[in-house]
């Protein structure tokens, strides 16, 4: 979680004693006494939201505690099952969400994985031992190691949670090593190829055949991925700075805005599209029905589907568009971290050199080949 917990006042102003906010959510925090005698505060996930109402559940969570009937239940560390239960409800109700839904949905799936797997168990019962199990059998049923990685990587956000809640001090997680795999080496997308299935996207009678050739276009262009692209504004293209903004809507895949400055090619395509755009249209790929609305395009994959098999490139995916740019911007002799920072890698530039190294080092490879040493070239005709 990003934010600080923030004490709650009531209307007057003054401060409510045990009530604590964080990213909309209320907690109630209890001192409670530890196995070794310390008191050390807890705090507990509320259901109400208003002050008075969260007052009034405090008071019935007190008194539970008080009475010594069922007097640990407020505390008592949950299972596995029931703190996903917090943990995506808490998600899915923030007033300013923190993930999309589609990271949510996908999050979900996984976790409901790991819920059949040992939903029934306690937080602080589940150990390395039980996690790698379940890798093993992701591994039996074919699945990838990235897959089972994948997975592991969205039950740690959940111990996270259950760590902040107090549930748990350590995360079982810590101590499991992701499993090694080798990527998938993508075939690169050729020049020849590229122009091949913008022409076909071009002579489309599909509607959305014209808006498909620019957004391929500019796929290959500025290395954006499909959904952000989707979503941008004309607002988001500066021609005074040479500049396009992705994500500043905060929705990126990060969560972060990042530029990309224009290359001949991009600044070419935009400047192309914009004096050709609807003037009521803010956005760069509108859709082909959008009627009397100024709505985007939502989805270009069947209109992709009919032009790559026209192309007889059935292979090609919009991502392939993003390693189109990244490849020719390295064998271009740009340095890993401009491109990194264009891409929004977060990873910086390990990842451009390990997807990308072998296309540097067949680039230096050209690039020496046109190395020129006058006298040693004189030396060699005159000595045979």
């Amino acid at each position: 979680m990003s934010s600080a917990y923030k004490g709650v006042t009531d209307s007057s102003g003054q401060r409510i004693p045990g009530l604590w906010e964080r990213n909309g959510v209320c907690y109630m925090q209890l001192r409670v006494k530890q196995p070794d005698g310390r008191m050390l505060p807890r705090r507990i996930l509320l259901e109400s939201t208003t002050p008075a109402a969260c007052i009034a559940e405090m008071e019935r969570k007190r008194q539970i505690r008080n009475d010594g009937e069922s007097a640990a239940e407020p505390l008592v560390i949950p299972s596995f099952g029931t703190c996903c239960d917090q943990y995506l409800d808490l998600h899915e109700n923030m007033p300013q969400p923190l993930k999309r839904k589609s990271t949510l949905k996908r999050e979900r799936y996984s976790l409901n994985r790991w819920r059949s797997h040992f939903g029934h168990v306690r937080l602080n019962a589940i150990s390395p031992p039980m996690i790698y199990t379940f890798m093993q059998n992701r591994l039996r049923r074919g699945k990838s190691p990235r897959t089972a990685n994948i997975d592991v990587i969205n039950l740690r956000q959940v111990f996270k949670f259950a760590r902040e809640l107090g549930y748990v001090k350590e995360l079982p997680t810590d101590g499991v090593k992701p499993l090694r795999y080798k990527a998938r080496v993508r075939p690169l997308l050729k020049d020849e190829q590229f122009a091949v299935l913008c022409q076909k996207a071009d002579a489309s009678t599909n509607r959305s055949g014209p808006i498909l050739a620019d957004f391929l276009r500019f796929l290959a262009y500025s290395g954006g991925r499909y959904h952000e692209s989707l979503r941008l504004k004309w607002k988001d293209v500066s021609f005074q700075l040479n500049q396009v903004t992705f994500g500043s809507d905060g929705l990126s895949k990060n969560g972060k805005a990042r530029v990309v400055d224009f290359n001949p090619a991009l600044e070419a395509q935009l400047r192309a599209m914009h004096a050709r755009r609807a003037p009521d249209c803010k956005y760069l790929f509108p859709s082909p029905q959008r009627g009397q609305r100024d709505i985007p395009a939502s989805d270009l994959r069947g209109s992709l589907f009919q032009a790559r098999k026209a192309a007889d490139l059935e292979w090609v995916g919009f991502h392939d568009l993003r390693h189109f740019f990244a490849s020719y911007c390295v064998m271009s002799g740009l340095d890993f971290k401009t491109i990194a920072e264009w891409l929004g890698h977060e990873s910086g530039t390990g990842l451009i050199d390990k997807v990308y190294g072998h296309l540097a080092a067949d680039h230096k490879r050209r690039m020496a080949q046109k190395v020129s040493f006058t006298l040693a070239d004189q030396s060699v005709a005159l000595a045979s």
